[in-house]
């Protein structure tokens, strides 16, 4: 089921899945989504690609983003798609699309870790010591929501909206407002202390940190009652 502005979108998606403007489409979400994270204090490479003649970096194509923060690197991988109207749509995304970017990663992720330990100009990039291994997560994230928070090679599928839900701490925004359709402990907010009145339901209640953010994305807090 889905609405006719999202029917319209998905037609035009569709048919000009091969344009030339496609490519740059998928640059500006990855910019855009480079910029939430650069806010929240990672630093950020958009797609960065690994020189040639370093052993089997030359063969992992192209990073999407990566993002570093206190110790842990985040290795993306992002997929510009649109909703499926029918289960064969999604049951053919999740065995082509989802797959390779799957095998993607398991392609990728040993390569940024060989880069690591032989680039000093990446790791300083990225603010990574040099004599500290990063904790590595890798996440395939696509612009649509079917097969969300499934593993494909081991690596998690998770929609661009709940990362971005994720970053700007915004899941007060999928509460009910007036409480007519909220159930026990859904929506429980804590009280802002500047006013000590509006509420706030925040992911982060003891600070936003690389760490708990991995927690809030892998746990699918976004969506639950609490963090």
């Amino acid at each position: 089921m889905q609405n006719n502005a999202t029917a319209a979108v998905n037609n035009l998606r569709r048919l000009g899945a091969r344009r030339n403007e496609a490519r740059d489409e998928t640059r500006r979400i990855e910019a855009r989504l480079g910029t939430l994270f650069k806010q929240r204090g990672f630093r950020v490479l958009v797609g960065h690609e690994f020189p040639a003649g370093k052993g089997d970096e030359e063969d992992a194509g192209e990073i999407d983003l990566l993002c570093a923060l206190e110790g842990h690197l985040l290795v993306l991988e992002l997929k510009s798609t649109y909703q499926r109207r029918s289960m064969k749509d999604a049951w053919m995304h999740r065995t082509s699309t989802l797959r390779k970017a799957g095998w993607q990663l398991h392609r990728k992720v040993p390569a940024v870790r060989q880069a690591l330990q032989h680039d000093a100009s990446l790791r300083q990039a990225l603010a990574l010591p040099p004599e500290a291994e990063p904790a590595i997560t890798a996440w395939i994230i696509d612009t649509s929501i079917e097969w969300d928070h499934q593993a494909f090679r081991g690596f998690l599928k998770i929609s661009l909206e709940e990362i971005q839900i994720a970053l700007r701490d915004d899941r007060r925004w999928l509460n009910d407002p007036e409480g007519l359709f909220r159930g026990p402990g859904v929506g429980d907010a804590t009280t802002r202390a500047d006013t000590g009145a509006e509420p706030v339901d925040t992911l982060y209640p003891n600070g936003f940190s690389a760490r708990k953010f991995i927690e809030v994305v892998e746990s699918a807090a976004v969506w639950t009652a609490t963090a």
